[in-house]
This record gives C-alpha cells, sequence and structure tokens, in this order.
C-alpha cells in the first residue's frame, strides 16, 4: 500500500505541475519537482492510514485526529505539488464540508471555504439520520447513525452513516475513516483546474467571489466511477481495490 499511495501522488502531481507550469519554467525541472514533492505527500498520507489503523489495534479514537493532521499535511503538499507550489506555500484542515486553508508564503493568512460536494453529500445524509455530536468531536469527521443502514457503515465522499448499535466498534469506524481518506487521495484532480479558475476569477467578479467561498472538490467525481468500476467484475466484497485498501488497515480483507 505504501507504493500505491507514493505512486499515486507522485505521477498525478508531476502531471498537475506540468499543467500548472509557467511559461518560462523549463518542463523537466517542474515535472521532477512536482513527482519528488509529490512522493513526499503521497507517504505522508500512506503513514496516516497506518495512524487510522491504530484506531482499532489500540481501541483509542484520539488516532483519529493524530492521522487527520498527518494527512492534512500530506495531502496539502500533494496539492501544493500539483499546483506547481512549493511544499509549504499553503495547507489545509477538512472537517466534512468544512475547509480551513492557511497561506504560509508571504504572510500568514487563514481562509474557511465550503466544499459544495460534500456539503450535499452531508444534507442529503442528514435526512432522516442522527447527527453524531460526540463522535464527530472525537474523530474529527462527520458522523451520522442510523438503526437500519443496511450495512455496518457506509461513507458518502467523507461524510459517514454508522450503525447506530456500532457506534462503539473501533474496527468499523477504521474502516470508513479511511474511505474519507481514499475521498482526500484525488484532491489533485482540483489543482488542474488552477488556471482557468483564475482566468474566470479575474474575467468575472461573480465567480471570484464563489472561488473565493468554496472549493469544488471534484475529486469525488473521479473516485465514485474508479469505485463502481472496481466492483464490475469482482467475486466477493474485497475484489474491489477500495474495500482492499480499507480491509488492509483494518487486518481483514479475506475473499474466503
Amino acid at each position: 500500500m505504501a507504493l500505491y499511495n507514493i505512486g499515486l501522488g507522485s505521477v498525478f502531481s508531476g502531471v498537475g505541475a506540468l499543467i500548472n507550469k509557467k511559461p518560462n519554467e523549463r518542463w523537466g525541472k517542474v515535472l521532477l519537482k512536482g513527482m519528488g514533492q509529490g512522493a513526499l505527500g503521497g507517504y505522508l498520507i500512506y503513514e496516516s492510514k497506518n495512524l487510522i489503523a491504530n484506531i482499532n489495534n489500540k481501541q483509542k479514537w484520539e488516532y483519529s485526529w493524530y492521522g487527520k493532521i498527518v494527512n492534512s499535511a500530506g495531502t496539502s503538499i500533494v496539492e501544493n505539488a500539483s499546483s506547481n507550489r512549493d511544499f509549504w506555500e499553503k495547507w489545509h484542515l477538512n472537517i466534512g464540508f468544512n475547509r480551513l486553508e492557511f497561506y504560509t508564503k508571504d504572510k500568514f493568512q487563514v481562509k474557511y471555504k465550503i466544499m459544495p460536494i460534500s456539503l450535499y453529500l452531508a444534507v442529503s445524509t442528514a435526512i432522516s439520520n442522527k447527527f453524531e455530536f460526540k463522535r464527530t468531536l472525537q474523530t474529527g469527521e462527520i458522523i451520522f447513525s442510523n438503526n437500519n443502514t443496511g450495512n455496518s457503515g457506509t461513507t458518502y465522499g467523507n461524510i459517514v452513516l454508522i450503525e447506530r448499535d456500532l457506534l462503539g466498534n473501533y474496527n468499523v469506524f477504521t474502516h470508513e475513516i479511511i474511505h474519507i481518506y481514499q475521498y482526500y487521495d484525488y484532491n489533485f484532480i482540483n489543482t488542474y483546474l488552477n488556471k482557468p479558475y483564475k482566468k474566470w476569477s479575474e474575467q468575472s467578479k461573480t465567480f471570484s467571489k464563489i472561488n473565493d467561498l468554496f472549493y469544488i472538490d471534484l475529486n469525488g467525481v473521479i473516485l465514485r466511477p474508479l469505485y463502481l468500476l472496481e466492483n464490475g467484475n469482482k467475486n466477493c466484497y474485497y475484489d474491489n481495490f477500495f474495500e482492499n485498501e480499507a480491509g488492509f488497515y483494518t487486518g481483514f480483507r479475506s475473499c474466503d
């Protein structure tokens, strides 16, 4: 799994860096820098998932916050790499549809943005389900519960719905939080639109305001078709790569 996370971060950060290359920059240097920084971010993402595994291994909720901080650092570095920026220029922290951005290049700034797809998923999941305030605080993720989910747990983008009887089950939460991190694994796709977003913001005050308020999380649009594609020829639940990865960190991914 280390190779997957490092490779994903490296390759697609390199692609993004080339997309966001300035006219006077050499493509080879830009590519190597993007891939190198992306590999670093991918490694941190991998280690963040190992920390999430400790929710179940050590039966302690605080590992969700430890993992979140490391994952935020890793995905921030990948986004910087894919945006053709230095790895330390911009950081973020996501809690459900809420995104805090920290700018550190020239002067320190903090901005709040809303992720619209995540917001839609949160609102739709909230209907007929109970918001679990305690578990949300303990994990740093938005958690809902229901008496009849049909599954032990389901993750919609970065919003989790848990069977109410399993709210104390560390294994289920570990599995579902890994799915949240898979949602963030594809954040690099959002940086591929940096140039058109900048152009549209310069041409339209309305779009500029929208761009200031929202971080358009198109990563979900990429992840969902990939997940369904993996379901196409599976013989069992863990034949799907994304379920297999979640099972890897919970210690169970057998098809027996």
